[in-house]
């Protein structure tokens, strides 16, 4: 990874070059490029927000937009249906949504304060849901979809209040020895989890008995 010849960095540091210079030669949005969105935004409008640096609150726009697909699709399930296993290597939907609030956490002790894994505490809280399998098929289970909400509600203010703190340039920073990958793209697989694990509940929503 630390030979390619095509580096993330320069990429996204030339695109976002030629999108600010090049305008004439890209469709953009009518209402422009460079627009700061409100934080309470429809859910729908991605970019840069109030409050943030302009691609970490495009980041935080597409982690709304994601987080809100997982509850949205799964309001009307039950407990019993949140807690459903469909075989004896699957996960529930519950605690599939726990293991994205884990993820998020154990980014934000990656890239917010340079550690290698979760803090002593994290862990403590969140290694099972982390891991999944059976511990996670034990363990987690009997919540209501509220529950789930407010835990990945409870994560997203604290990402929220941590990017405040950071720029830009700390986005683009932050390889690391063995991943030639910057704090943008830790962050995009953040978000790449939660498309991932979406598509899984609805595979496992759509197969429970009726």
């Amino acid at each position: 990874m630390n030979n390619e010849k095509f580096n993330r960095r320069n990429f996204l540091e030339t695109s976002f070059g030629i999108t600010a210079m090049g305008a004439g030669a890209l469709v953009l949005p009518r209402n422009g490029y460079g627009k700061t969105l409100p934080a309470d935004r429809n859910i729908n409008l991605i970019g840069p927000i109030e409050g943030y640096t302009p691609q970490i609150g495009t980041l935080i726009t597409m982690l709304d937009w994601l987080s809100n697909s997982v509850i949205s699709y799964n309001k009307k399930l039950s407990i019993e249906q949140l807690d459903y296993i469909h075989d004896k290597d699957s996960n529930s939907i519950g605690s599939l949504m726990m293991h994205l609030a884990a993820t998020e956490v154990i980014y934000q002790d990656i890239t917010f304060f340079n550690l290698e894994d979760f803090t002593k505490e994290n862990k403590e809280k969140w290694n099972v849901a982390m891991n999944l399998e059976e511990d996670a098929r034990k363990q987690i289970k009997g919540n209501p979809l509220s529950f789930y909400k407010d835990a990945m509600n409870e994560v997203r203010e604290k990402s929220k209040a941590e990017f405040k703190k950071r720029d830009d340039k700390w986005f683009l920073s932050g390889e690391t020895k063995d991943w030639d990958w910057n704090n943008y793209c830790k962050w995009f697989h953040v978000a790449e989890h939660f498309a991932n694990h979406r598509g899984q509940m609805t595979w496992y929503a759509k197969r429970m008995p009726k």
